[in-house]
Order: C-alpha cells, then structure tokens, then sequence
C-alpha cells in the first residue's frame, strides 16, 4: 500500500466525476478534507453485509499499513498495480451526503473512528435523490436488495446511477490512462 498525495490525485477525481455525470460535477469544486462521520449521510439504507466485510477487511490493511484511512493509495499486488479512490461526498448544508463510499464509511464508524479524510464535492448541486440516514441507522442484508429496498423515497429521474461502467473506481482509471504519469 502506497499513499498517494490526495492534491495530486484530485484533478483526475474531479475530471472522472465531470465525466461520468456532468452535469452537476463540471461546475462544481472538488476538496479533500477531515471529516466528522456524524456529519456524513447515505441514501442507502440497507448495504450489503459481504460488502461491509470487504470494507473492514481494506480498513485493517490501512490500519495494518499504520496510513490513514481513506488516503488516496496504490495497490500492489499479483504483479498489478491498482489505484483506491477515497470516497466522496457531495456537500449539503451541515451535512455531507456519499456518493461513493458507503461501505467503507460505515466500516470506520463501525470501528468507533470518529474522524476521515475524504473528498467533498461542493457548488450547486441537486438535493440528494432519497431520503439520507447516518451512518448508524444504515441496515444489511446477506442479499442484493432491489433499489425500492435499498433506498427511500428515490427519485429515479435525478438518481446519477453508476452503471455498469464500474464505477467512480473504473473512472478515474480511465482519467488516469488518459493522463499518464499525472496524479500518482
């Protein structure tokens, strides 16, 4: 595990997020800061419990690597290298609603963490598309839950799914393809 300077790695992060959905991400501003998780919310209200696990298993490896979680780092292993994007959270108001991340935020607060670092994308956005809980209220499931179960009160017309793209993850590995040698 190798830390990667979150300044570095932002511009990619914000290009990948501008790319997958511009509209809201093209105007909007992208920071890497400490964060409180009771200021942190989800739409998800119910996650997947082998999801969770491989969460806490990435948090030990941090821990393990004595680097605070969720430092932007590289991944080495199997003779690959891979890029961990930290998770994201779109500013609203006093709180900070995920838009990647959920399960790995919610591995940290189960282990009593109180404070991470991660990336705020602020500006003029949407209001989130459900209803949000905090961290503490989110319930698991052994299953893949249908969206109706997973969220509340969604609004598919202003839901930004990821789709099968592979996610914010998939994204920025495209931007960095892109950008040789820029960000880490």
């Amino acid at each position: 595990m190798e830390p990667v300077e979150p300044e570095g790695i932002r511009p990619v992060v914000a290009s990948a997020l501008a790319a997958m959905w511009p509209v809201p991400y093209n105007e909007a501003r992208l920071t890497w800061r400490e964060v409180r998780l009771a200021d942190v919310r989800s739409i998800v209200h119910v996650a997947r419990r082998q999801r969770l696990d491989s969460a806490e298993e990435l948090l030990q490896l941090y821990r393990g690597a004595q680097t605070a979680p969720y430092v932007p780092v590289r991944l080495v292993g199997q003779g690959e290298r891979s890029f961990l994007v930290p998770p994201v959270a779109e500013e609203h108001g006093t709180h900070l609603v995920l838009i990647d991340g959920v399960h790995r935020l919610l591995a940290a607060h189960r282990a009593g963490i109180r404070h991470v670092r991660l990336f705020v994308v602020s500006g003029e956005l949407p209001t989130p598309p459900g209803d949000v809980c905090a961290l503490g209220d989110i319930g698991l499931s052994s299953e893949h839950r249908p969206p109706e179960m997973m969220f509340r009160n969604l609004r598919p017309e202003v839901f930004r799914r990821v789709g099968d793209a592979g996610g914010l993850e998939a994204a920025v590995r495209r931007e960095l393809r892109r950008r040789p040698g820029e960000g880490t």
